[in-house]
């Protein structure tokens, strides 16, 4: 396929979202205004679920191209995101239970590892069992973490752009994540701070997801390391939070303002330069693993840490403080 057809899916994709966001905006202002409480980073009420602008046509393009070839050969990886979008989208217009939404992220994590091509019966029975559990948990955890880092404007779809670029790359040009590209593209520009919209939990869940159930096509277990690596900065954030707050015996299950990029935003950087910091070391990593190797990679990510703990000391506010810090 020529680059002028892949050019034009991408404006497709732009176009697309363009379309949703412009004719949406009252909808979603009107069932899904997020109004700020004392956790969140912003002052005024916001629209969200906006996430539905780069949903809608990933699934329209998917359903099209199955139905053309009477939906024959391998599952579109977006439909097996259909019972995480539905309850997501359930849980941004009228709230759901917790044991509901994690009983759907399991379901769709069951999906996306049954169609992945890791081979997963490798080992004795007991053993494969333990493999497959911890993957299940694997892959909820990305969702949530995905969902975790959701707080700030710009962040989750600019990080999530390079992601799905590096992998696009990877993948030798994949056409629905080309038009999940484009569609981001379009987000990215209203999300940006100050956002006029949010992703929402139903944009946040499926990009976590999608990332994942994209990575796990290829059975090359390097590859599928390598390319995890590449969001270090962004889920190692949550990762490291959730650590420090158990080791503060703190609940981890209520919401709270202690991830790094919250607690930058909270001390002296503003929103923009809080993404663009996340958004710059995940593509210097991607660069570095797709252009080096994997032992690069590695070293790239210890210095990302090490400037990441730099910026914590010089511009945030400390973990406890973030907890009562007011937003002026």
């Amino acid at each position: 396929m020529s680059n002028i057809l892949y050019i034009g899916y991408f404006f497709l994709g732009v176009s697309s979202s363009l379309i949703i966001l412009n004719n949406g905006i009252r909808f979603f202002e009107r069932f899904f205004l997020d109004n700020p409480n004392n956790r969140s980073l912003h002052l005024k009420p916001v629209p969200s679920a906006g996430g539905i602008s780069f949903i809608i046509p990933i699934l329209i393009y998917d359903l099209i191209f199955s139905y053309f070839n009477n939906f024959e050969g391998s599952i579109s990886l977006s439909f097996l995101c259909i019972p995480l979008i539905f309850i997501s989208f359930l849980d941004d217009l009228i709230k759901v239970s917790p044991k509901y939404r994690y009983l759907l992220q399991l379901l769709t994590s069951f999906l996306i590892l049954g169609f992945s091509k890791i081979n997963l019966f490798l080992f004795g029975p007991i053993l494969n069992i333990l493999i497959f559990i911890f993957l299940i948990i694997f892959i909820t955890a990305i969702i949530n973490f995905t969902n975790f880092m959701d707080g700030s404007d710009g962040l989750v779809a600019g990080c999530m752009f390079i992601f799905f670029l590096i992998i696009n790359y990877k993948l030798n040009s994949n056409i629905s994540i080309i038009i999940l590209l484009g569609s981001l593209a379009t987000f990215i520009f209203w999300n940006w701070s100050p956002a006029k919209i949010f992703m929402g939990d139903i944009g946040s869940t499926f990009l976590g997801v999608y990332f994942i159930a994209n990575i796990l096509q290829f059975n090359n277990i390097n590859e599928i390391i390598g390319l995890l690596l590449i969001a270090s900065p962004f889920f190692g954030d949550a990762l490291i939070t959730v650590f420090r707050r158990f080791l503060k015996r703190q609940n981890l299950f209520k919401a709270h303002r202690q991830h790094l990029y919250q607690r930058l935003y909270l001390g002296k950087l503003s929103k923009q330069q809080v993404a663009i910091i996340y958004i710059l070391q995940s593509f210097v990593i991607g660069v570095v693993y797709v252009k080096l190797n994997f032992i690069y990679e590695i070293g790239t990510i210890f210095v990302s840490l090490f400037i990441m703990y730099l910026l914590e000391i010089k511009y945030a506010v400390s973990f406890e403080e973030a907890i009562n810090k007011k937003l002026i």
